[in-house]
């Protein structure tokens, strides 16, 4: 099996990132990278590895007003085309203000009008995917906080995400306790 190797605007490439960046964090050491006759190169499988260690380091940005109710509660927009999931969080989640959306389309209108602390989004949904949703909501505003949820546990999924801009993802069926959890790391900008 070969490996896969990549040079610096490849990784820069893969990762959505600027040549110098990518360059200035190997050179810093803050990438998993290595030298070959000079040249940066990176393995493909450790760059996996280090996105996926990097999910939840991400800052949280200060964006427009949240959605938050009169009492002062958090806001969670819950994206799910299963209506059980969103009534199940709509029940579960008594110290935050839930909204919902059956799809990435209705989440992307819910987001632009109440602006939600933190996203619960499913990845396979009809019409617009998780991935894509993810993409259009870190568009509109890098500060959401973005949780996905899958009942699949394909990595390339979590990668994937990763790259461009979650903040963990979830496996269903989930923990409730284990859910309440990152969401409160979340709020608080705390390193899961």
């Amino acid at each position: 099996m070969v490996e896969s190797l990549l040079d610096i605007k490849q990784t820069a490439a893969y990762l959505k990132m600027n040549k110098m960046t990518v360059y200035k964090l190997a050179r810093e050491g803050r990438i998993p990278a290595f030298k070959i006759a000079s040249e940066w190169r990176f393995k493909k499988e450790l760059i996996d590895q280090w996105l996926l260690s990097q999910m939840s380091l991400r800052p949280r940005l200060k964006g427009p007003e949240t959605g938050r109710d009169m009492a002062g509660r958090p806001a969670v927009l819950v994206v799910d085309d299963e209506t059980v999931i969103r009534e199940y969080f709509e029940r579960s989640l008594s110290d935050y203000r839930v909204m919902t959306a059956a799809s990435g389309e209705e989440a992307l209108d819910q987001i632009r009008s109440q602006r939600p602390d933190i996203v619960l989004l499913d990845i396979r949904m009809p019409g617009m995917d998780g991935i894509e949703t993810l993409k259009k909501i870190k568009e509109f505003d890098q500060g959401i906080v973005v949780v996905i949820l899958s009942a699949f546990t394909d990595p390339a999924i979590s990668i994937e995400a990763a790259r461009f801009g979650a903040y963990a993802s979830l496996a269903k069926p989930f923990d409730l306790d284990e859910m309440k959890k990152i969401l409160e790391d979340a709020r608080q900008g705390k390193i899961r």
